[in-house]
């Protein structure tokens, strides 16, 4: 049986932050890691057409463009889990988790900053690892991330489709 590579993906503002993310991940033996600062450092790390096993977001702030961009990560086939860092109330945290199961968004947590190994070894000793989705391709639509893009950026929607009887 072939082992899978943990993989993992951090998007972190804070540069320090990140330094840090890869310190713990190492030791819980995710060795290939993206670490990004920001957007564009995600779309291109995604340009390579790898799958990650763990996509983990710092700073993640719920609004309804971030949680459509969750969604559409995750739809993707990229990332197969989902770590969300930040500052929670406990609605906020138990609200999270309810979009997720409703929008089959497989989100591990949602933690408080700041993370600890031990917190971190807990959420990531809890993964499944999903050999199937390896022959699954790549949706071409993680590449576009419309939905990531500054309100200004986004394309014009697009009006309802007429049915037909």
């Amino acid at each position: 049986m072939a082992t899978i590579s943990r993989r993992a993906m951090v998007l972190c503002s804070h540069p320090g932050r990140l330094l840090n993310y890869s310190v713990l991940l190492n030791r819980l033996e995710f060795y290939h890691l993206s670490l990004c600062l920001n957007l564009d450092e995600v779309r291109k790390a995604l340009s390579g057409r790898q799958r990650y096993s763990l996509f983990i977001h710092d700073d993640f702030r719920p609004g309804p463009n971030e949680l459509m961009s969750l969604k559409a990560l995750s739809q993707s086939n990229t990332f197969r889990q989902f770590l969300l860092v930040g500052n929670y109330s406990a609605e906020e945290r138990r609200g999270l988790m309810q979009w997720a199961w409703a929008n089959r968004v497989p989100l591990l947590d949602v933690l408080d900053k700041p993370i600890s190994l031990a917190q971190l070894r807990e959420v990531t000793s809890s993964m499944v690892l999903y050999h199937s989705e390896d022959e699954q391709p790549i949706r071409k639509s993680v590449r576009e991330f419309s939905d990531f893009a500054p309100a200004g950026d986004l394309p014009p929607a697009r009006s309802g489709c007429e049915c037909r009887g």
